[in-house]
């Protein structure tokens, strides 16, 4: 019984580690907010946040000892750089990148403030190998810091002019730096390190070049900027100047959702008066009926449809996959890239073609698989996509809104075998009666990964590919590994990964 996992490949940055805080400073700090918040009141609200800091930090030291005779060393035990190293870790520094680790951030290692035989990490992101960079760093955590680029006095071959001139004060991109081959290339090494290093058994499992997207840019149809209730401005987060910064247009967003960008940045600054404080704003690409209504597109052809954007959170969005038609609620996920999606699903359904006439044990048979559970299905996109073929398809979300959307969005594109119910995909087979050795299991679960207690089944690789390592009872052998990037111009990779089971 082969399954599909789509994983999103993600890891902790390239040798920064971070322990679990001493319990004592953690005690300490609701003390200290009560301090600092007595002090706020008694001299004022300027006075008072030097003061918090100031009683903040004497009281963590003085507990410190308290707990910790025999050692008077605070900075030492929390992991900071002390004294002249302090003060150094602080300051601008020249430094050499000696690797990038998998979120695209360059790592350099500054020996004067190594603590022993450890050295300090700086993390210096939009940078590449082998560069020298002028850095300052900004904050310090376990074992390493943060830093801002300032400047490159050396430059990687690799490095290219970036195409967005806000790349590098938005943190929307991570990698607009590299040319888009060795972007590939990058994630590639991503997808092949995070795997050996779930289990070295891995390493030998050729990972297959990254699938690139046909579009590097004017890809996304959806944004959630942000806008800043002090300037009004659209924005997105500002990450390595740590502020919301005035953002015009999104060049990876569609030429739709840049329309609904300016749209929403003029309501925005004439609705300024009745907001408090900043949000969150949705701007999403459907595909309407010309001059008629957003909800009469169930019963119109793909080609009838053009594109609009929706920026009501409540509002519907129609998308198209190949031929299909998708309906769901603007604010429920969907992939954000639908000019890939084809291919994406196309390979899904090819893999499940293929391993279903490789497992047939006579030559004359079309295939073994009969039928199909699409585990996590959401609004039904692989479910739909792969149904060709097969006896039966069981769909299986927790979401009731999701179940009534991947229900009508079987019927709405003519597909009479699909079945979508409600349910835990942990509990999937209570519902699943059909034989196991006829049935493939795609798994496609949300961020945070899927249930630990995931029945008789290879786990999905959803947040890392230790999870494949994790799967309980039966035993399952990796055939492939397929990488997708779906998110040019950043460090995320989807990988589809088939899995069949050894008997």
């Amino acid at each position: 019984m082969p399954e599909l996992t789509n994983t999103n490949t993600e890891s902790t940055q390239a040798g920064v580690k971070r322990p679990a805080s001493p319990t004592t400073h953690r005690l300490s700090r609701s003390t200290d907010r009560a301090a600092a918040k007595r002090v706020k009141n008694d001299q004022g609200n300027k006075k008072g946040k030097r003061g918090a800091r100031i009683i903040r930090n004497c009281y963590s030291e003085s507990r410190w000892r308290e707990c910790h005779p025999d050692s008077a060393d605070l900075p030492a035990a929390f992991g900071w750089p002390a004294g002249d190293k302090q003060k150094e870790a602080l300051a601008e520094l020249d430094v050499y990148i000696h690797e990038v680790s998998e979120k695209g951030v360059g790592i350099a290692t500054r020996e004067s403030l190594a603590r022993g035989e450890r050295p300090w990490f700086l993390a210096v992101p939009f940078t590449l190998k082998g560069e020298t960079v002028r850095i300052k760093t900004v904050k310090h955590e376990w074992g390493y810091s943060q830093a801002d680029l300032l400047s490159v006095s050396e430059k990687s071959d690799k490095r290219v002019e970036p195409p967005c001139k806000y790349f590098g004060k938005c943190s929307g991109c991570h990698i607009q730096h590299l040319a888009y081959a060795d972007q590939l290339e990058f994630k590639h090494q991503v997808v092949e390190r995070a795997f050996a290093h779930a289990n070295p058994v891995f390493a030998s499992v050729p990972v297959n070049p990254v699938w690139g997207s046909p579009l590097t840019l004017g890809y996304r149809t959806k944004l959630t900027p942000h806008f800043d209730i002090r300037k009004g401005h659209a924005a997105r987060s500002g990450s390595p100047l740590r502020r919301v910064m005035d953002i015009e247009e999104c060049i990876i967003g569609t030429g739709v959702v840049q329309q609904g960008m300016e749209k929403a940045r003029a309501d925005t600054k004439a609705k300024m008066a009745s907001y408090e404080r900043g949000a969150t704003l949705l701007i999403r690409e459907t595909y309407v009926v010309p001059d008629a209504p957003l909800d009469d597109t169930t019963s119109v052809p793909v080609n009838q449809l053009v594109k609009e954007f929706i920026l009501d959170p409540k509002g519907w969005v129609t998308d198209v996959v190949g031929d299909l038609k998708f309906r769901f609620p603007a604010s429920s996920f969907f992939q954000n890239n639908n000019v890939i999606l084809p291919a994406f699903t196309g390979f899904v359904r090819d893999e499940l073609n293929k391993w279903s006439c490789e497992l047939a044990t006579d030559s004359s048979e079309k295939g073994v698989l009969k039928y199909l559970v699409d585990a996590y299905c959401g609004s039904g996109l692989f479910g739909i996509a792969c149904h060709e073929g097969y006896d039966k398809v069981l769909g299986i979300e927790i979401s009731s809104e999701s179940i009534s959307c991947a229900n009508d969005n079987a019927k709405m594109n003519g597909i009479t075998n699909c079945d979508f119910l409600l349910g835990d995909a942990a509990h999937i087979f209570d519902k699943v009666k059909e034989s196991p050795d006829s049935t493939a299991v795609i798994i496609d679960p949300p961020r945070k990964g899927s249930s630990p207690d995931f029945p008789q089944t290879a786990d999905c690789l959803s947040a890392r590919a230790k999870e494949v390592e994790e799967k309980p009872k039966a035993v399952y052998r990796i055939a492939s590994i397929q990488p997708f990037d779906l998110f040019p111009q950043t460090y995320h990779v989807e990988n589809i990964v088939t899995l069949v089971r050894e008997d």
